[in-house]
């Protein structure tokens, strides 16, 4: 997938961009899709959660939340739960 959207061509004026898509069988939109880099603070948390879960598997989210929020960082259980 990769490949075929490097050859898209973005300048060319006589074949859109829709065409150009639906000849090398892409979605429009995963061609304007940039992905972002995770913050450095949730790779932090992401981190934190699992050191903790390490050293204690039998913890629960609320447990790692309690736990977390005594260390000062300031998260919810369902965050927890999601990473």
């Amino acid at each position: 997938m990769a490949e075929r959207i490097e050859i898209i061509d973005w300048e060319n004026a006589e074949l859109p961009i829709t065409v150009q898509a639906e000849l090398l069988s892409l979605n429009r939109s995963s061609l304007y899709y940039k992905p972002v880099a995770p913050s450095p603070e949730e790779v932090y948390i992401k981190h934190r959660i699992d050191e903790i879960y390490t050293q204690y598997p039998f913890y629960g989210s609320r447990r790692i939340t309690a736990v977390l929020n005594a260390e000062g960082l300031v998260i919810n259980r369902k965050a927890v739960q999601r990473i």
